[in-house]
């Protein structure tokens, strides 16, 4: 059997490696003394698992997170949560124009749409919105609400 790539150096996953550590070094050089929590991002994102980062206000948790979704050109959506956030306000409003024709639609906001999304203050959210969010985290489905 031969190998199809004789070069390991140009190998489709050389390069990909390469990529990652790319990215994991600019970041370290843009948000200094948070190595594990990048290694931590980088390593949930590979593995598309979910991150919670839980720190005090001030350092760059939500930086760390714009500018990695910003290198790796992905979709991002950070939204403050406070326990009167509702569904639709972070979910999106309900089309009124379909509703009164008997359908019933959402006009989704970009969180359904979004590759990376920062829920800043998430333990200060309602109830409501929590199991919302349980739905999309732990069982990677949208809420029929």
């Amino acid at each position: 059997m031969s190998n199809p790539n004789p070069n390991p150096k140009t190998s489709p996953i050389e390069i990909a490696r390469r990529k990652i550590l790319d990215v994991e070094k600019t970041l370290n050089t843009m948000i200094i003394g948070h190595e594990d929590f990048v290694k931590a991002l980088m390593i949930a994102s590979i593995a598309g698992e979910h991150l919670v980062v839980i720190g005090p206000p001030g350092t760059a948790k939500s930086y760390a997170v714009r500018m990695f979704a910003k290198l790796v050109n992905a979709n991002f959506y950070q939204y403050l949560l406070t326990k009167f956030t509702s569904y639709d306000e972070l979910f999106g409003t309900v089309d009124i124009i379909s509703l009164s024709k008997g359908e019933f639609r959402r006009n989704w906001s970009n969180i359904v749409r979004s590759e990376f999304v920062f829920l800043d203050e998430i333990f200060k959210a309602n109830s409501a919105i929590l199991n919302a969010l349980l739905s999309l985290l732990q069982e990677r489905v949208e809420s029929k609400r």
